[in-house]
């Protein structure tokens, strides 16, 4: 959000402030409080439960709740509904290009219990209006493969205004090895829904499928970044569990090639209406999606001749440095160009 990222990105770039929090697996509840000078947010909060036998209760207020299970089984109760599930095995225990998440919309004025084994992440931000509680199962979920080569990933929906929330959007990101996310570059810090940009505040929860072990250095590890374009532009290495607030700006991240990524993300902001604007000086990667998949669905041979190669360059009005910037990638690809 614009008046977050004006507010915290110098806290931020001097140190002052720190948007990164590992999780230590023995609190519980709230890890980001927007009411806290130190968390670099105004409206979103975030936290996870550790389940046990007792229920865990909650009243929403004037704010509306999404729950995501992490692993473990579950009982839910919202109000006089009752749920029950489970996320046997963790996020990883599913193939690529699938999903075992499910999730819980509780509304505001609303008081929820949950118990189980396990862990529940969950997202909180003031309601916009009042809505009917929510689930959406695994089943329910869908998955959809975005970005080409090593910036694909896969994106799960879970909880938007189009289902259930006013406010709150919320699903899943799954990165493989060394592969990217938030590229091309994109920011939502305006309300300019005309020019293709809302403002939204934005937490990452960060889970990697390599679990440490004793006598692990280091364990799986991946690199969070945080940038405006101005003064903010700073980088963080992140592990398994944790939780990273952005304000603003623009905020990539890759995995490490030792392990794969998946990060749960949540948005709020003041209207409903979610729209991502990408960084002019970055748009040619989504160029670039078209040309390889144009390329490999065309030539069995992998030898793209000159004129071809001119001519897609053309097509796409690529700049010399482009062009450059797409023949090494074709070749790392394994096209020969000539």
């Amino acid at each position: 959000m614009e008046s977050t990222l004006d507010k915290y990105a110098g806290k931020i770039e001097r140190n002052e402030v720190n948007p990164h929090v590992r999780f230590n697996r023995l609190t519980s509840g709230l890890i980001f409080d927007p009411k806290r000078e130190e968390v670099p947010l105004e409206i979103l909060g975030f936290g996870v439960y550790r389940l046990g036998p007792d229920f865990v209760s909650n009243e929403t207020g004037d704010k509306e709740v999404v729950l995501v299970p992490q692993e473990g089984e579950f009982e839910v109760q919202i109000d006089d509904k009752k749920y029950s599930g489970a996320r046997v095995g963790g996020p990883f225990a599913v193939e690529p290009g699938q999903s075992n998440a499910s999730a819980f919309y509780i509304p505001s004025d609303s008081r929820f219990s949950i118990r189980g084994t396990g862990e529940v992440a969950f997202f909180e931000a003031p309601a916009l209006r009042q809505n009917l509680p929510f689930y959406i199962s695994p089943e329910e979920a869908t998955v959809v493969s975005r970005g080409e080569w090593i910036w694909r990933r896969d994106v799960i929906s879970l909880i938007s205004p189009k289902n259930a929330s006013s406010n709150l959007i919320v699903g899943e990101t799954y990165n493989p090895a060394g592969f990217w996310s938030g590229t091309p570059l994109h920011r939502h810090d305006r309300n300019d829904l005309a020019a293709g940009e809302s403002d939204h505040e934005e937490v990452y929860y960060h889970r990697f499928g390599w679990k440490q072990v004793l006598g692990d250095q280091f364990g799986a590890y991946g690199v969070q970044l945080l940038m405006d374009g101005k003064s903010l532009n700073k980088a963080y290495v992140i592990g398994d569990k944790s939780a990273f607030a952005i304000p603003g700006g623009c905020h990539p991240v890759v995995s490490s090639p030792v392990s794969e990524l998946l990060y749960l993300w949540g948005l709020a902001g003041r209207v409903s209406e979610m729209a991502m604007k990408d960084v002019p000086e970055f748009v040619h990667l989504k160029h670039f999606e078209e040309i390889f998949k144009e390329l490999e669905g065309e030539v069995s041979s992998r030898i793209v001749n000159a004129a071809g190669f001119d001519g897609l360059a053309k097509k796409y009005s690529l700049t010399e440095r482009q062009r450059t910037l797409l023949t090494i990638m074709l070749k790392e690809k394994g096209f020969s160009i000539g």
